[in-house]
């Protein structure tokens, strides 16, 4: 007990010099005390696994088959995209002298009359590539000038 009360009495007698050392270097414990919180949370957070739940879904045969059928449909509609060049587009009149024209400069490729409100359009040929599109493209350029690739 006595000893506890010396150092009180220690303590109330140092404490103007206590209270100016760690008013003076109070920016260097606070600088301190944050990285030391810092530093704790990172190494804590880093030990966390939120994510590691797995969802398990059960869905019915009938949802498995038509996603089956889905893909399978997918796959077919994917063959019929293809590259084809669009050679001309107006009124039927002049889209039909046009294609009398190509079918006579360009025998061997296949040609169709689409109907896209309001303009007839000549599309030629079918081309699983962009490539062999662009080389067909040249030779059917320098008599139409306006062709140009379509995209599937």
């Amino acid at each position: 007990m006595l000893l506890t009360k010396v150092l009180f009495m220690i303590f109330l007698t140092n404490i103007n010099e206590i209270f100016l050392y760690f008013c003076t270097n109070m920016i260097h414990v606070k600088f301190s005390f944050n990285l030391l919180i810092l530093c704790f949370l990172s190494s804590a957070l880093g030990r966390l696994y939120a994510q590691d739940a797995q969802t398990i879904v059960h869905a019915p045969e009938k949802l498995h088959r038509l996603l089956e059928t889905k893909i399978a449909l997918d796959m077919e509609t994917s063959k019929e995209r293809l590259y084809s060049i669009q050679v001309y587009y107006g009124v039927f009149a002049a889209t039909t002298a046009v294609l009398e024209e190509f079918k006579t400069l360009f025998p061997t490729l296949e040609t169709q009359l689409i109907f896209e409100t309001p303009n007839y359009k000549i599309r030629a040929g079918s081309y699983a590539t962009e490539r062999e599109a662009l080389e067909a493209l040249g030779p059917i350029k320098r008599k139409f000038p306006a062709a140009f690739v379509l995209k599937p």
